[in-house]
């Protein structure tokens, strides 16, 4: 009876090793799609500036509309003034910084200038988080279950 007892906690603490352990990948592919959406965002700027001349507010109420749950849109008043989630690391998102704080600010010939750069920039940072989180996938869930389980056995 007392071993049905150990093995079940054995399985409980493997479970909850291996649920860390995908919860560890998820955060990383959380930002791969981020990165994603931002340069998907990044071109939707580029080319309402560069062909439609919209105004920061109508851009803004544009991108709110669109498809970048990821980004965070909706907390966000102005795009000047744009916090990057919690989950992106300040390393990462400080090259975007100045590219935010100059929409409005600068002419719209400037601004499409600099445009490829950052929707580069997005893209290889995208590129890379999602070949950590493919990488992590295969490899985050089972070091869950092997610490797991060697606590478990640590506690036997």
């Amino acid at each position: 009876m007392i071993w049905v007892i150990k093995l079940s906690g054995a399985v409980l603490v493997g479970t909850a090793g291996f649920l860390f352990g995908a919860e560890q990948a998820a955060v990383l592919r959380r930002r791969a799609v981020f990165w994603s959406e931002l340069a998907g965002m990044l071109t939707q700027i580029q080319d309402a500036v560069r062909y439609r001349a919209l105004a920061t507010p109508c851009l803004l109420e544009e991108l709110q509309a669109g498809e970048y749950p990821h980004l965070m849109l909706d907390n966000c008043f102005a795009l000047e003034a744009y916090q990057f989630p919690t989950y992106i690391s300040p390393g990462d998102a400080a090259p975007f910084c100045p590219l935010f704080e100059q929409i409005g600010q600068v002419s719209a010939q400037e601004l499409c200038g600099q445009m490829p750069y950052y929707i580069e920039l997005a893209r290889q940072n995208g590129d890379r988080q999602e070949k950590e989180y493919k990488a992590a996938a295969r490899l985050y869930p089972q070091a869950g279950v092997c610490a797991g389980l060697m606590a478990a056995l640590l506690l036997l």
